[in-house]
């Protein structure tokens, strides 16, 4: 389509859908005033977004949080009026001050599944020396909305899953900020082995910064590169990172020491990958869609927008995200931690790698 990315291509038509949403609210909206604030919102909105990827100071991050605010709310408040709409053909007749209640009461509850991340809990048995449990984090994307303090709230919260190592798959910071390692200091708080790939978002600044912020507080980037330990074997693929390159690192991890387990931000291109026979894939980046029904124009890239597939005996899984990028609500998604428990064949609970069942550890 005349050149234009993918990417370029959902942005013009959710643009355009959004000045429709803006004309419909305004129309059902009958004060002037009340006119006026979605004129007001629509436009900051507007400027707040074209300044996504300007450096951070007191006014465009106030611009950027209102564009992420209002873009949400407005959604949810359109929703509301077609079900107003829709009420009212068959006999129901609802005022606007209820539609503006429903969606500000859809607010708080699309805030509460973004802000507090769930489990969701997968199993794979192998011929595996110990049982361990992986606990993966994706898309936090500390910055703008997610501060330091929500990343040392997600540490706490990961914490209560014991997990014997954590695994972050990208996006771990929105890419506006300036990096060290006072930012990412949380992920000290884990006493378990941390592995990090980088996403499409890490990238936006200096990403050796963020690297060297995250070795000094004991984060091991795996860009490129694959980490053999006494009990598992890990292949990290960082974003950008040129096909003929990961080809290569996919057939050298063939022969490493099960489970082999992948790091990957998007869930594309891994049919070689999957050549290596790894035990799982994780990726991340995609978010589910994070706010119905972005999730089906997420079709158009991915093969795999959230969830779990089996290709043979490897599990890919994409997360839905630990947080939220943009509009800090989800509907008809979850922010979610992946529990991933390998286990030897033949052993009915998860271990970890001391032998000692999780429960009673």
């Amino acid at each position: 389509m005349f050149g234009i990315t993918v990417f370029g291509q959902i942005a013009i038509v959710v643009g355009g859908a959004f000045l429709g949403l803006h004309y419909a609210l305004i129309e059902c909206t009958q004060p002037v005033l009340g006119d006026a604030v979605i004129g007001a919102l629509g436009s900051m909105t507007a400027l707040g977004y074209g300044l996504i990827k300007a450096p951070r100071n007191i006014l465009t991050r106030f611009l950027v949080r209102v564009a992420f605010l209002w873009s949400g709310l407005a959604f949810l408040a359109g929703l509301a009026f077609l079900g107003q709409f829709l009420l009212g053909l068959a006999g129901f007749l609802i005022g606007d001050g209820t539609a503006w209640l429903s969606a500000g009461l859809l607010g708080v509850v699309g805030f509460l599944r973004a802000r507090h991340p769930q489990a969701c809990y997968r199993r794979i048995e192998g011929d595996y020396a110990c049982s361990f449990r992986l606990l993966q984090l994706t898309d936090l994307h500390i910055g703008d909305i997610w501060s330091k303090g929500d990343l040392a709230r997600i540490v706490r919260k990961a914490g209560h899953y014991r997990p014997d190592c954590v695994v972050i798959t990208g996006d771990l910071l929105d890419g506006m900020e300036p990096v060290g390692p006072d930012l990412v200091a949380p992920l000290q708080a884990f006493d378990v082995p941390v592995y990090f790939v980088s996403g499409n978002h890490d990238s936006y600044t200096e990403r050796e910064e963020l690297l060297d912020a995250l070795r000094d507080v004991g984060v091991t980037p795996l860009e490129g590169a694959i980490e053999e330990t006494g009990w598992m074997s890990v292949l990290g693929i960082g974003y950008g990172m040129a096909d003929t390159e990961s080809n290569d690192l996919g057939r050298a991890f063939r022969g490493a020491r099960r489970p082999r387990i992948v790091l990957k931000h998007k869930p594309e291109r891994l049919g070689d990958l999957l050549d290596s026979d790894p035990d799982a894939v994780l990726c991340g980046h995609v978010h589910g869609g994070q706010v119905w029904p972005l999730g089906y124009l997420a079709y158009i890239e991915f093969p795999q927008v959230d969830g779990t597939r089996w290709h043979g005996d490897t599990m890919v899984h994409v997360s839905q995200g630990t947080a939220t990028w943009g509009p800090p609500f989800r509907l008809g998604t979850r922010s979610e931690f992946t529990v991933v428990d390998f286990v030897p064949e033949g052993r009915d609970a998860p271990a970890g790698r001391d032998g000692k069942p999780k429960e009673n550890r």
